[in-house]
């Protein structure tokens, strides 16, 4: 029994690992990354272009009007963003909810006064930094264990090269020294490594076995990414106490 336990623990454990390129979310979570950068460019170019005019006039009549459209703007853009999150990252992100004020005036007061309309402001403007991060990780890490797991089927084209290339050997000196009665005794070696090319189907195979130990690594890092996004996104965008307590006076 104990046996069958540990079979069935390690069985768990492995399918955990390898599992993920066979799960959904994975995918999901991938697809919210990939979005990250499109979405953070727009939102950027929103804000710089709206926020400067609206503060550059701000000493004449339109100056306020504009600024007040970015923040309406963006709050508009935030509630987009919880619906993304929820649909593709599984977040359930509650909102602050309250009676519809039904003058303009109260409407604009509400805006201005409420500190959900501030961090949503504030994670828009973030979202850019979180869209290239996420793109350089997505296209990195993913472009290169691609690119291994290619390697059986191209090792052997004409003019294709895999392997590691250097213009000279690089040498690394591995060294170990204990002091020993006033005497230092050690052992020092040298390692070099020079131009390295793929030319056997058993060495391309290795390095398709490493493309897809860097995928599976990869697609875990990436879901933790996609996680930490999704916390963001609910802290940021998240109702939160005292939101919509309005005075009206």
């Amino acid at each position: 029994m104990a046996s069958n336990r540990r079979s069935a623990s390690v069985t768990d454990s492995l399918r955990s690992v390898f599992g993920v390129p066979l799960r959904l979310q994975t995918y999901r979570n991938l697809l919210y990354l990939v979005l990250a950068f499109p979405l953070g460019l727009v939102y950027f170019v929103f804000l710089s272009i709206g926020l400067s005019l609206g503060v550059g006039l701000a000493i004449t009549v339109i100056g306020i009007p504009i600024l007040l459209a970015v923040l309406a703007v963006s709050t508009g853009l935030a509630a987009v963003e919880r619906e993304l999150a929820t649909l593709l990252l599984g977040v359930h992100i509650e909102t602050a909810s309250g009676p519809t004020p039904e003058s303009l005036i109260e409407r604009a007061k509400r805006l201005v006064i409420d500190v959900g309309t501030w961090k949503a402001l504030v994670y828009l403007g973030s979202k850019f930094v979180i869209g290239v991060v996420s793109f350089v990780v997505v296209t990195t890490l993913l472009v290169t264990a691609t690119s291994l797991l290619a390697v059986p089927f191209v090792y052997q084209q004409p003019g294709v090269y895999v392997g590691v290339v250097t213009d000279a050997p690089i040498e690394f000196h591995p060294s170990l020294y204990v002091a020993w009665r006033q005497i230092l005794v050690g052992v020092e070696t040298v390692v070099s490594v020079g131009s390295w090319q793929v030319t056997t189907l058993s060495e391309a195979l290795a390095v398709a076995g490493g493309g897809v130990l860097l995928g599976v690594a990869s697609l875990h890092l990436l879901n933790g990414l996609a996680r930490l996004s999704g916390w963001y996104t609910k802290v940021m965008l998240g109702s939160s106490t005292g939101e919509w307590a309005v005075s009206d006076a």
